[in-house]
């Protein structure tokens, strides 16, 4: 399997705090049958920016070493979670090799867990006219996503991807997470399954537990697909294997829609 999101490498935000404890992580993730692992640090939010790059391949470097010198057979990719920001445009033109997943044209963006701001739609847009193709990480877990769906299938319909957490199938995150990520799934709103790992413990590098559960809901090659054909896709830069017309969640009685918060984004 590979994992398309995590926080491995240490010292550089909430994820590992050391090189020992990104090494544990490396070995459960190994123990867990993933084979690859893209790192994915925080970018553009609580102040880490493009600035800290050298920081990124550096930690990198030291644990790359650690997992030959460790017999651990994991091979270590990078890209970052991105927060979306006001300049994320001007950014991605100085910095994008550094911001994509293995300088592909995917990369990972991440909202607020509360709200999403005004204008995505467009922001969207101007990432796709730059060659990128944005991946939504874990949507079940924002707010306006879960309870307004239909807003995350106009994404879907433009060629935005998606990314669920492997817990939030089996409620780590708790039940209406769980139950949003149930139903993205069934409307073939999900592309790929990630960990989000962010330590050794309670987030740690685990896909089988969620692969399992996700066989017996969409079958085992549509589930092989969310955590090595896509994935490997991605590393690739290729097109994805499994990406099936989302289905409009205003036709299932299931889903509802609320008003709520979109705040304003600033522009430079």
């Amino acid at each position: 399997m590979i994992d398309i999101h995590s926080h491995i490498l240490s010292g550089l935000d909430d994820g590992a705090q050391s090189l020992e404890e990104s090494i544990e992580m490396a070995k459960i993730a190994a123990e867990d049958g993933i084979t690859k692992i893209v790192a994915t640090p925080h970018m553009f939010r609580n102040n880490f920016d493009g600035k800290n790059i050298e920081e990124i391949n550096k930690a990198r470097r030291e644990l790359e070493a650690s997992l030959q010198e460790n017999d651990i057979e994991i091979e270590l990719f990078i890209g970052a979670e991105v927060h979306i920001s006001h300049n994320l445009i001007d950014e991605i033109k100085k910095n994008r090799t550094n911001m994509v997943i293995n300088s592909s044209q995917y990369l990972l963006v991440e909202f607020p867990m509360s709200h999403i701001f005004s204008g995505i739609r467009e922001l969207f847009f101007e990432l796709m006219s730059e060659g990128i193709i944005p991946i939504i990480a874990h949507p079940e877990r924002n707010r306006v996503f879960m309870e307004s769906p239909s807003f995350l299938f106009e994404m879907l319909r433009m060629g935005v991807l998606t990314q669920a957490n492997s817990g939030s199938f089996l409620g780590f995150y708790g039940r209406r997470v769980a139950e949003a990520a149930n139903r993205f799934l069934s409307w073939n709103f999900i592309h790929f399954v990630g960990s989000d790992s962010h330590n050794e413990r309670s987030m740690a590098p685990r896909l089988s537990e969620a692969v399992y559960a996700l066989e017996k809901k969409i079958g085992q090659d549509s589930a092989r697909t969310l955590v090595l054909d896509n994935p490997q896709a991605v590393l690739d830069g290729q097109e994805m294997v499994y990406h099936p017309e989302p289905e409009n969640p205003e036709k299932d009685s299931k889903s509802f829609k609320i008003n709520l918060p979109i705040f304003n984004r600033k522009r430079k």
